[in-house]
Protein backbone atom coordinates (compact mmCIF):
# COMPACT_ATOMS: atom_id res chain seq x y z
CA UNK A 1 0.00 0.00 0.00
CA UNK A 2 1.84 3.29 -1.43
CA UNK A 3 -0.36 5.34 1.81
CA UNK A 4 1.60 3.48 4.70
CA UNK A 5 4.07 5.74 5.34
CA UNK A 6 1.27 9.06 6.03
CA UNK A 7 -1.85 7.15 7.00
CA UNK A 8 -0.47 8.10 10.80
CA UNK A 9 -0.61 11.60 9.63
CA UNK A 10 -4.31 11.38 8.31
CA UNK A 11 -5.72 9.40 10.87
CA UNK A 12 -5.04 11.97 13.33
CA UNK A 13 -7.70 13.74 11.55
CA UNK A 14 -5.56 17.18 11.39
CA UNK A 15 -4.74 17.87 7.63
CA UNK A 16 -6.54 19.71 5.72
CA UNK A 17 -7.94 20.16 2.19
CA UNK A 18 -7.40 23.98 1.68
CA UNK A 19 -5.84 24.46 -1.83
CA UNK A 20 -6.70 21.19 -3.25
CA UNK A 21 -9.42 20.73 -5.80
CA UNK A 22 -11.88 17.67 -5.17
CA UNK A 23 -14.65 17.74 -7.83
CA UNK A 24 -16.04 14.94 -8.40
CA UNK A 25 -17.42 13.95 -11.91
CA UNK A 26 -19.91 16.57 -13.14
CA UNK A 27 -23.30 15.07 -12.12
CA UNK A 28 -26.88 16.73 -12.41
CA UNK A 29 -29.17 16.03 -9.98
CA UNK A 30 -31.88 14.09 -12.19
CA UNK A 31 -28.71 12.02 -13.48
CA UNK A 32 -27.78 10.45 -10.25
CA UNK A 33 -29.17 7.21 -8.86
CA UNK A 34 -31.31 7.22 -5.56
CA UNK A 35 -29.61 6.14 -2.75
CA UNK A 36 -30.48 2.49 -2.24
CA UNK A 37 -32.06 2.02 1.68
CA UNK A 38 -31.88 -1.69 2.23
CA UNK A 39 -35.20 -2.24 4.33
CA UNK A 40 -34.95 -3.08 7.98
CA UNK A 41 -35.85 -6.43 9.03
CA UNK A 42 -36.67 -5.79 12.52
CA UNK A 43 -35.10 -8.61 15.40
CA UNK A 44 -35.60 -6.62 18.06
CA UNK A 45 -39.40 -8.19 19.26
CA UNK A 46 -37.94 -12.09 19.65
CA UNK A 47 -40.15 -12.72 16.44
CA UNK A 48 -37.75 -14.81 14.12
CA UNK A 49 -35.70 -12.80 10.74
CA UNK A 50 -36.44 -14.55 7.70
CA UNK A 51 -33.40 -14.27 5.65
CA UNK A 52 -33.39 -16.32 2.31
CA UNK A 53 -29.98 -16.20 0.17
CA UNK A 54 -30.47 -16.52 -2.97
CA UNK A 55 -29.67 -15.06 -6.70
CA UNK A 56 -30.99 -12.30 -8.31
CA UNK A 57 -31.02 -9.32 -10.94
CA UNK A 58 -29.86 -5.82 -10.14
CA UNK A 59 -29.54 -2.51 -11.97
CA UNK A 60 -26.10 -1.27 -11.17
CA UNK A 61 -26.20 0.64 -14.30
CA UNK A 62 -29.13 2.13 -16.11
CA UNK A 63 -31.27 -0.48 -18.25
CA UNK A 64 -28.20 -3.10 -17.73
CA UNK A 65 -29.50 -6.13 -15.35
CA UNK A 66 -26.34 -7.85 -13.40
CA UNK A 67 -26.61 -11.34 -12.50
CA UNK A 68 -25.55 -11.14 -8.47
CA UNK A 69 -26.19 -12.84 -5.02
CA UNK A 70 -28.80 -11.43 -1.89
CA UNK A 71 -30.42 -11.75 0.92
CA UNK A 72 -34.29 -11.78 0.61
CA UNK A 73 -33.10 -8.88 -2.08
CA UNK A 74 -31.65 -9.04 -5.85
CA UNK A 75 -28.32 -7.80 -4.43
CA UNK A 76 -27.20 -7.43 -0.15
CA UNK A 77 -29.34 -8.21 2.27
CA UNK A 78 -31.85 -5.95 4.71
CA UNK A 79 -30.62 -4.09 7.16
CA UNK A 80 -31.02 -6.41 10.63
CA UNK A 81 -32.42 -4.05 13.42
CA UNK A 82 -31.81 -5.36 17.19
CA UNK A 83 -31.25 -4.20 20.64
CA UNK A 84 -29.23 -4.68 23.61
CA UNK A 85 -30.71 -7.43 26.66
CA UNK A 86 -32.40 -9.19 23.58
CA UNK A 87 -31.77 -12.29 21.74
CA UNK A 88 -32.06 -12.27 17.98
CA UNK A 89 -33.43 -15.44 15.95
CA UNK A 90 -32.61 -15.60 12.44
CA UNK A 91 -33.86 -17.93 10.07
CA UNK A 92 -31.43 -18.42 7.13
CA UNK A 93 -32.10 -20.57 4.07
CA UNK A 94 -30.00 -21.26 1.37
CA UNK A 95 -31.54 -21.47 -1.72
CA UNK A 96 -28.19 -21.34 -3.71
CA UNK A 97 -26.86 -24.42 -5.22
CA UNK A 98 -23.28 -24.25 -3.56
CA UNK A 99 -22.87 -23.87 0.40
CA UNK A 100 -23.01 -20.68 2.07
CA UNK A 101 -21.99 -20.04 5.89
CA UNK A 102 -23.04 -15.69 7.32
CA UNK A 103 -20.80 -14.56 10.01
CA UNK A 104 -22.23 -11.92 12.42
CA UNK A 105 -19.05 -9.75 11.74
CA UNK A 106 -18.37 -7.38 15.33
CA UNK A 107 -21.08 -9.72 17.11
CA UNK A 108 -19.99 -10.46 20.84
CA UNK A 109 -21.60 -14.37 20.94
CA UNK A 110 -20.12 -17.84 21.38
CA UNK A 111 -18.52 -19.86 18.24
CA UNK A 112 -21.26 -22.45 17.50
CA UNK A 113 -23.58 -18.95 16.27
CA UNK A 114 -20.93 -17.43 14.84
CA UNK A 115 -21.43 -18.16 11.62
CA UNK A 116 -17.37 -19.06 10.57
CA UNK A 117 -17.10 -21.69 8.26
CA UNK A 118 -17.63 -24.68 10.44
CA UNK A 119 -21.26 -23.71 10.14
CA UNK A 120 -21.67 -24.01 6.23
CA UNK A 121 -25.31 -24.56 4.77
CA UNK A 122 -25.37 -27.17 2.22
CA UNK A 123 -27.96 -26.24 -0.49
CA UNK A 124 -31.37 -26.12 0.04
CA UNK A 125 -30.64 -26.46 4.35
CA UNK A 126 -31.50 -24.12 6.77
CA UNK A 127 -29.60 -22.05 9.86
CA UNK A 128 -31.75 -20.74 12.47
CA UNK A 129 -29.33 -19.31 15.30
CA UNK A 130 -30.34 -17.56 18.44
CA UNK A 131 -27.94 -14.96 19.37
CA UNK A 132 -28.24 -13.06 22.74
CA UNK A 133 -27.38 -9.68 22.55
CA UNK A 134 -25.39 -8.06 25.35
CA UNK A 135 -23.19 -5.50 23.71
CA UNK A 136 -23.46 -2.02 23.69
CA UNK A 137 -24.84 -0.17 20.83
CA UNK A 138 -23.03 -0.58 17.69
CA UNK A 139 -23.07 -0.60 13.83
CA UNK A 140 -22.18 -4.50 12.44
CA UNK A 141 -22.66 -6.35 9.54
CA UNK A 142 -23.09 -9.91 8.25
CA UNK A 143 -21.39 -11.43 4.99
CA UNK A 144 -20.46 -14.64 3.19
CA UNK A 145 -17.78 -16.68 5.32
CA UNK A 146 -17.80 -19.71 3.46
CA UNK A 147 -14.43 -21.75 3.22
CA UNK A 148 -12.43 -20.64 0.35
CA UNK A 149 -15.70 -19.01 -1.16
CA UNK A 150 -15.69 -15.44 1.05
CA UNK A 151 -14.43 -13.21 -1.66
CA UNK A 152 -16.38 -14.17 -4.74
CA UNK A 153 -19.98 -14.74 -2.70
CA UNK A 154 -19.48 -11.51 -0.53
CA UNK A 155 -18.21 -9.49 -4.07
CA UNK A 156 -21.47 -11.12 -5.43
CA UNK A 157 -23.77 -9.52 -2.91
CA UNK A 158 -23.81 -11.84 0.26
CA UNK A 159 -23.22 -9.08 2.93
CA UNK A 160 -25.89 -6.30 4.59
CA UNK A 161 -25.79 -4.06 7.83
CA UNK A 162 -26.90 -4.78 10.97
CA UNK A 163 -27.71 -2.24 13.93
CA UNK A 164 -27.50 -2.56 17.61
CA UNK A 165 -29.51 -0.36 19.56
CA UNK A 166 -28.93 -0.01 23.38
CA UNK A 167 -32.59 1.70 25.05
CA UNK A 168 -30.42 2.50 28.32
CA UNK A 169 -27.91 4.57 26.59
CA UNK A 170 -29.30 8.05 27.32
CA UNK A 171 -26.54 9.39 24.57
CA UNK A 172 -27.92 7.43 21.77
CA UNK A 173 -30.98 8.85 22.01
CA UNK A 174 -29.36 12.25 21.62
CA UNK A 175 -27.76 11.51 18.32
CA UNK A 176 -29.89 11.08 14.50
CA UNK A 177 -31.51 7.93 14.52
CA UNK A 178 -34.36 8.14 12.12
CA UNK A 179 -33.77 5.31 9.88
CA UNK A 180 -32.95 6.25 5.90
CA UNK A 181 -33.55 9.97 6.91
CA UNK A 182 -31.41 11.77 9.22
CA UNK A 183 -29.49 7.65 10.06
CA UNK A 184 -28.39 6.61 6.82
CA UNK A 185 -26.17 2.91 5.68
CA UNK A 186 -23.84 3.77 3.38
CA UNK A 187 -21.91 0.45 2.22
CA UNK A 188 -19.17 1.18 0.25
CA UNK A 189 -17.69 -1.54 -2.19
CA UNK A 190 -15.88 -1.36 -5.56
CA UNK A 191 -16.66 -3.44 -8.29
CA UNK A 192 -15.58 -3.85 -12.19
CA UNK A 193 -18.60 -5.03 -14.60
CA UNK A 194 -17.44 -6.22 -18.46
CA UNK A 195 -19.10 -4.94 -21.30
CA UNK A 196 -22.40 -7.00 -20.86
CA UNK A 197 -22.93 -5.46 -17.48
CA UNK A 198 -21.81 -8.81 -15.53
CA UNK A 199 -19.27 -8.29 -12.41
CA UNK A 200 -16.01 -9.52 -13.11
CA UNK A 201 -14.24 -11.45 -10.57
CA UNK A 202 -11.48 -14.08 -10.59
CA UNK A 203 -9.61 -15.58 -7.24
CA UNK A 204 -7.44 -16.78 -9.85
CA UNK A 205 -6.38 -13.60 -11.15
CA UNK A 206 -6.71 -11.30 -8.22
CA UNK A 207 -3.10 -9.07 -7.45
CA UNK A 208 -1.28 -9.78 -4.45
CA UNK A 209 -3.18 -7.03 -2.69
CA UNK A 210 -6.48 -8.50 -3.39
CA UNK A 211 -9.64 -8.41 -5.81
CA UNK A 212 -9.93 -4.21 -7.03
CA UNK A 213 -12.89 -3.13 -8.60
CA UNK A 214 -12.76 0.20 -10.67
CA UNK A 215 -16.24 1.09 -9.68
CA UNK A 216 -17.31 2.49 -6.51
CA UNK A 217 -20.76 1.66 -5.76
CA UNK A 218 -22.38 2.81 -2.55
CA UNK A 219 -25.60 0.45 -1.09
CA UNK A 220 -24.79 -0.80 -5.05
CA UNK A 221 -25.55 2.23 -6.31
CA UNK A 222 -23.35 4.69 -8.74
CA UNK A 223 -22.85 8.03 -7.41
CA UNK A 224 -26.43 7.66 -5.64
CA UNK A 225 -28.23 11.25 -4.10
CA UNK A 226 -30.18 11.10 -0.68
CA UNK A 227 -32.41 13.62 0.53
CA UNK A 228 -31.63 14.37 3.62
CA UNK A 229 -32.97 17.42 6.49
CA UNK A 230 -31.17 20.69 7.00
CA UNK A 231 -29.56 19.09 10.00
CA UNK A 232 -27.63 16.73 11.34
CA UNK A 233 -26.82 13.56 9.36
CA UNK A 234 -25.62 10.42 10.70
CA UNK A 235 -23.60 8.33 8.25
CA UNK A 236 -23.24 4.49 9.01
CA UNK A 237 -20.19 3.92 7.29
CA UNK A 238 -19.16 0.05 6.01
CA UNK A 239 -15.93 -0.80 3.86
CA UNK A 240 -17.25 -3.71 2.09
CA UNK A 241 -14.94 -3.61 -0.30
CA UNK A 242 -13.26 -7.04 -0.79
CA UNK A 243 -9.65 -5.16 -0.54
CA UNK A 244 -9.47 -1.96 -1.19
CA UNK A 245 -8.37 1.08 1.66
CA UNK A 246 -10.71 4.06 1.37
CA UNK A 247 -9.62 8.06 1.85
CA UNK A 248 -13.23 9.72 2.64
CA UNK A 249 -13.41 13.58 2.57
CA UNK A 250 -16.11 15.95 1.46
CA UNK A 251 -15.81 18.08 -1.91
CA UNK A 252 -16.01 21.31 0.31
CA UNK A 253 -12.90 19.81 2.70
CA UNK A 254 -15.87 20.84 5.60
CA UNK A 255 -15.24 19.44 8.95
CA UNK A 256 -17.42 16.13 10.27
CA UNK A 257 -17.57 14.33 13.54
CA UNK A 258 -16.69 10.34 14.11
CA UNK A 259 -18.78 8.97 16.77
CA UNK A 260 -18.26 5.52 16.78
CA UNK A 261 -16.14 3.13 15.38
CA UNK A 262 -16.57 -0.88 15.23
CA UNK A 263 -17.87 -1.71 18.17
CA UNK A 264 -19.52 1.29 19.61
CA UNK A 265 -19.33 4.98 20.51
CA UNK A 266 -15.99 7.07 21.13
CA UNK A 267 -15.58 8.16 23.93
CA UNK A 268 -15.84 12.07 22.57
CA UNK A 269 -16.47 13.33 19.58
CA UNK A 270 -13.39 13.25 16.59
CA UNK A 271 -13.44 16.28 14.33
CA UNK A 272 -11.82 15.00 10.91
CA UNK A 273 -11.13 16.17 7.23
CA UNK A 274 -10.00 12.86 6.07
CA UNK A 275 -10.59 9.36 7.13
CA UNK A 276 -9.03 6.01 6.26
CA UNK A 277 -11.57 3.07 5.90
CA UNK A 278 -9.73 -0.33 5.68
CA UNK A 279 -12.26 -3.33 4.57
CA UNK A 280 -14.93 -4.74 7.47
CA UNK A 281 -14.45 -1.27 9.42
CA UNK A 282 -17.18 0.55 10.38
CA UNK A 283 -17.51 4.62 11.17
CA UNK A 284 -20.28 6.56 12.33
CA UNK A 285 -19.54 10.28 11.43
CA UNK A 286 -21.89 13.23 12.04
CA UNK A 287 -22.21 15.56 9.15
CA UNK A 288 -24.46 19.24 9.81
CA UNK A 289 -26.23 20.04 7.10
CA UNK A 290 -28.31 23.13 8.58
CA UNK A 291 -26.69 26.15 6.53
CA UNK A 292 -26.14 24.14 3.15
CA UNK A 293 -27.82 22.56 0.30
CA UNK A 294 -26.22 19.95 -0.52
CA UNK A 295 -22.77 18.13 0.61
CA UNK A 296 -20.27 15.50 -1.50
CA UNK A 297 -18.96 12.82 0.21
CA UNK A 298 -15.94 11.59 -2.24
CA UNK A 299 -14.40 8.15 -1.68
CA UNK A 300 -10.74 7.88 -2.97
CA UNK A 301 -9.04 4.09 -3.92
CA UNK A 302 -6.05 4.51 -1.14
CA UNK A 303 -3.62 2.62 -3.48
CA UNK A 304 -4.18 5.26 -6.60
CA UNK A 305 -2.15 8.09 -4.39
CA UNK A 306 1.56 7.90 -4.16
CA UNK A 307 1.97 10.03 -0.69
CA UNK A 308 5.47 8.35 -0.03
CA UNK A 309 7.79 11.44 -1.17
CA UNK A 310 5.42 14.16 -1.26
CA UNK A 311 2.48 13.74 1.31
CA UNK A 312 -1.12 12.45 0.92
CA UNK A 313 -1.96 16.34 -0.40
CA UNK A 314 0.03 16.24 -3.26
CA UNK A 315 -0.96 12.60 -3.88
CA UNK A 316 -4.23 14.17 -3.76
CA UNK A 317 -3.87 16.30 -6.24
CA UNK A 318 -1.86 14.56 -8.40
CA UNK A 319 -4.72 11.37 -8.54
CA UNK A 320 -7.77 14.47 -9.39
CA UNK A 321 -5.59 16.20 -11.89
CA UNK A 322 -4.17 13.60 -13.66
CA UNK A 323 -5.40 12.30 -17.14
CA UNK A 324 -7.15 8.84 -15.89
CA UNK A 325 -8.39 9.42 -12.42
CA UNK A 326 -9.12 5.71 -11.98
CA UNK A 327 -10.40 6.68 -8.74
CA UNK A 328 -12.54 9.35 -9.88
CA UNK A 329 -14.67 10.36 -6.42
CA UNK A 330 -17.38 8.35 -7.21
CA UNK A 331 -19.43 9.34 -4.23
CA UNK A 332 -22.96 10.22 -2.01
CA UNK A 333 -24.31 12.98 -2.51
CA UNK A 334 -26.28 14.71 0.44
CA UNK A 335 -28.97 17.02 -0.82
CA UNK A 336 -31.04 18.98 2.16
CA UNK A 337 -34.82 19.04 1.34
CA UNK A 338 -35.98 22.10 4.49
CA UNK A 339 -39.11 20.09 4.36
CA UNK A 340 -37.92 17.38 6.49
CA UNK A 341 -38.02 17.72 10.13
CA UNK A 342 -34.05 18.46 11.10
CA UNK A 343 -32.33 17.02 13.89
CA UNK A 344 -30.64 20.33 15.32
CA UNK A 345 -29.31 19.09 18.63
CA UNK A 346 -25.47 19.81 19.09
CA UNK A 347 -23.48 16.56 19.59
CA UNK A 348 -23.16 15.48 23.24
CA UNK A 349 -19.68 16.41 23.82
CA UNK A 350 -19.06 12.79 25.83
CA UNK A 351 -19.96 9.77 24.11
CA UNK A 352 -19.11 6.42 25.84
CA UNK A 353 -16.91 5.37 29.20
CA UNK A 354 -14.24 3.19 27.90
CA UNK A 355 -11.89 1.45 30.73
CA UNK A 356 -8.80 -0.06 29.67
CA UNK A 357 -7.41 -3.28 31.43
CA UNK A 358 -4.60 -2.25 33.57
CA UNK A 359 -1.31 -3.62 32.65
CA UNK A 360 -1.23 -5.91 35.93
CA UNK A 361 -4.82 -7.60 34.44
CA UNK A 362 -2.84 -8.59 31.03
CA UNK A 363 -1.84 -12.61 31.74
CA UNK A 364 -1.38 -13.24 28.06
CA UNK A 365 0.84 -12.05 25.12
CA UNK A 366 0.51 -13.47 21.67
CA UNK A 367 2.27 -12.44 18.44
CA UNK A 368 0.80 -13.02 14.65
CA UNK A 369 2.71 -12.44 11.62
CA UNK A 370 1.33 -12.40 8.44
CA UNK A 371 3.24 -13.73 5.60
CA UNK A 372 2.97 -13.46 1.53
CA UNK A 373 5.94 -15.97 1.08
CA UNK A 374 7.12 -15.73 -2.57
CA UNK A 375 9.09 -19.23 -2.41
CA UNK A 376 9.66 -22.12 -5.01
CA UNK A 377 6.29 -23.46 -3.62
CA UNK A 378 4.32 -25.53 -5.72
CA UNK A 379 1.25 -24.58 -3.87
CA UNK A 380 0.12 -27.52 -3.19
CA UNK A 381 -0.20 -27.73 0.22
CA UNK A 382 -3.07 -29.14 2.24
CA UNK A 383 -6.17 -28.21 4.53
CA UNK A 384 -7.21 -25.21 2.86
CA UNK A 385 -10.10 -26.18 0.78
CA UNK A 386 -10.32 -28.30 -2.51
CA UNK A 387 -9.25 -26.44 -5.94
CA UNK A 388 -8.69 -22.88 -4.13
CA UNK A 389 -5.28 -24.24 -2.37
CA UNK A 390 -3.88 -25.06 -6.20
CA UNK A 391 -3.58 -21.50 -6.60
CA UNK A 392 -1.40 -21.11 -3.66
CA UNK A 393 -2.31 -17.52 -3.32
CA UNK A 394 -1.90 -15.79 -5.90
CA UNK A 395 0.65 -17.66 -8.39
CA UNK A 396 3.44 -19.20 -6.15
CA UNK A 397 2.75 -17.53 -3.01
CA UNK A 398 1.62 -18.58 0.00
CA UNK A 399 -0.05 -16.58 2.64
CA UNK A 400 -0.29 -17.84 6.17
CA UNK A 401 -0.11 -16.56 9.68
CA UNK A 402 2.74 -17.05 11.54
CA UNK A 403 3.83 -20.13 9.00
CA UNK A 404 0.52 -22.17 8.78
CA UNK A 405 -2.18 -21.68 6.14
CA UNK A 406 -5.89 -22.30 7.15
CA UNK A 407 -6.66 -25.89 8.08
CA UNK A 408 -9.84 -26.69 9.48
CA UNK A 409 -8.65 -29.61 11.70
CA UNK A 410 -6.12 -27.63 13.50
CA UNK A 411 -6.70 -25.36 16.18
CA UNK A 412 -4.13 -22.43 16.07
CA UNK A 413 -4.59 -21.00 19.13
CA UNK A 414 -6.04 -21.99 22.83
CA UNK A 415 -7.75 -18.97 24.83
CA UNK A 416 -9.18 -18.94 28.47
CA UNK A 417 -12.26 -17.57 29.11
CA UNK A 418 -12.23 -14.00 30.77
CA UNK A 419 -8.63 -13.19 30.46
CA UNK A 420 -7.50 -10.03 29.04
CA UNK A 421 -4.87 -10.73 26.67
CA UNK A 422 -2.23 -8.24 24.53
CA UNK A 423 -2.04 -9.30 20.62
CA UNK A 424 0.88 -7.83 18.86
CA UNK A 425 0.42 -7.96 15.08
CA UNK A 426 2.69 -7.29 11.91
CA UNK A 427 3.26 -8.17 8.66
CA UNK A 428 6.03 -8.88 6.18
CA UNK A 429 4.29 -7.31 3.29
CA UNK A 430 2.25 -4.55 3.45
CA UNK A 431 -0.90 -3.35 4.83
CA UNK A 432 -3.31 -6.12 5.93
CA UNK A 433 -6.35 -5.23 8.28
CA UNK A 434 -6.47 -7.85 11.22
CA UNK A 435 -10.13 -8.82 12.02
CA UNK A 436 -10.63 -11.11 15.41
CA UNK A 437 -14.59 -12.97 15.93
CA UNK A 438 -16.62 -13.17 18.62
CA UNK A 439 -15.06 -9.79 20.79
CA UNK A 440 -14.05 -6.46 20.29
CA UNK A 441 -10.43 -5.06 21.78
CA UNK A 442 -8.62 -1.35 22.14
CA UNK A 443 -6.06 -0.64 19.92
CA UNK A 444 -3.04 0.28 21.79
CA UNK A 445 -0.38 0.77 18.58
CA UNK A 446 -1.01 0.92 15.55
CA UNK A 447 1.79 0.21 12.74
CA UNK A 448 4.08 0.92 15.57
CA UNK A 449 2.46 4.60 17.10
CA UNK A 450 -0.08 4.94 19.81
CA UNK A 451 -3.81 5.02 18.63
CA UNK A 452 -5.37 8.40 17.18
CA UNK A 453 -8.02 9.32 19.19
CA UNK A 454 -10.40 8.08 16.58
CA UNK A 455 -9.01 4.32 16.81
CA UNK A 456 -8.88 4.37 20.39
CA UNK A 457 -12.63 3.08 20.31
CA UNK A 458 -13.94 -0.44 20.68
CA UNK A 459 -12.87 -1.93 17.45
CA UNK A 460 -13.05 -5.54 16.24
CA UNK A 461 -10.82 -4.81 12.96
CA UNK A 462 -7.13 -3.46 13.01
CA UNK A 463 -4.85 -2.05 10.56
CA UNK A 464 -0.92 -3.50 10.46
CA UNK A 465 1.78 -3.38 8.32
CA UNK A 466 5.80 -4.64 8.21
CA UNK A 467 6.99 -1.31 9.39
CA UNK A 468 5.86 -2.41 13.30
CA UNK A 469 3.78 -4.40 15.52
CA UNK A 470 0.40 -3.18 15.99
CA UNK A 471 -0.85 -4.13 19.47
CA UNK A 472 -4.65 -4.48 20.78
CA UNK A 473 -5.47 -5.94 24.36
CA UNK A 474 -8.72 -8.25 24.29
CA UNK A 475 -10.79 -10.59 26.43
CA UNK A 476 -13.41 -13.23 25.15
CA UNK A 477 -16.17 -13.80 27.61
CA UNK A 478 -17.97 -16.98 25.20
CA UNK A 479 -17.13 -19.72 24.68
CA UNK A 480 -15.94 -21.29 21.07
CA UNK A 481 -15.20 -25.12 20.91
CA UNK A 482 -12.80 -27.15 18.80
CA UNK A 483 -15.92 -27.93 16.78
CA UNK A 484 -17.01 -23.97 16.12
CA UNK A 485 -13.76 -22.19 16.86
CA UNK A 486 -13.14 -18.46 16.53
CA UNK A 487 -11.77 -16.79 13.23
CA UNK A 488 -8.87 -14.51 13.22
CA UNK A 489 -7.61 -13.28 9.53
CA UNK A 490 -6.80 -10.76 7.29
CA UNK A 491 -9.69 -8.98 5.89
CA UNK A 492 -8.77 -8.47 2.16
CA UNK A 493 -10.88 -11.88 1.52
CA UNK A 494 -8.47 -13.12 -1.36
CA UNK A 495 -5.87 -13.56 1.32
CA UNK A 496 -8.67 -15.29 3.61
CA UNK A 497 -9.62 -17.55 0.86
CA UNK A 498 -6.30 -18.20 0.36
CA UNK A 499 -5.47 -19.11 3.91
CA UNK A 500 -4.31 -16.23 5.95
CA UNK A 501 -6.38 -17.28 8.57
CA UNK A 502 -6.33 -19.13 11.79
CA UNK A 503 -8.58 -20.70 14.46
CA UNK A 504 -8.54 -20.60 17.93
CA UNK A 505 -11.27 -21.82 20.92
CA UNK A 506 -11.58 -19.80 24.14
CA UNK A 507 -12.16 -22.12 26.94
CA UNK A 508 -12.90 -22.06 31.02
CA UNK A 509 -9.66 -22.88 32.93
CA UNK A 510 -9.51 -26.20 33.94
CA UNK A 511 -7.87 -27.90 37.42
Amino acid sequence: MSLTLSRRRFLAGGLSLTGVCLAGPSWSNTARPALPIPPLADGTNGEPVDLTIRTGLWSFKPGVMTPTLGINQDYLGPTIRTRRNTELNLNYHNTLTEGVSVHGHGLHVPGNVDGGPQLEMPPGERWQPTLSIVQPAATCWYHSHTHGKTGTQTYRGLAGMMIIDDDDDAVSKELPNRYGLDDLPVIIQDRTFDAAGRLVYSLKDAGEDGWFGDTVVINGAMSPVADVPAGKVRLRLLNGANARFYILAFADNRTFYKIASDGGLLEAPVPMKLMEMSPGERCEIIVDLSEDTSAELLTFFEDDIDAEEEGILSGLTGLLDGPAQPAAPASLLLKVDRSLVAHTAPVPEQLATIIRPSESEIKQVREFVLEMDHGEGDGSHTGHGGDHAAHAGHGNMNMTINGAVMDMSVINERVERGVWERWRIRSDQGAHPFHVHGCSFLIEQMEGANATADQRGWKDTVVLDDDDWSEIVVRFDYLASEDYPYMYHCHILEHEDQGMMGQFTVTDKTG
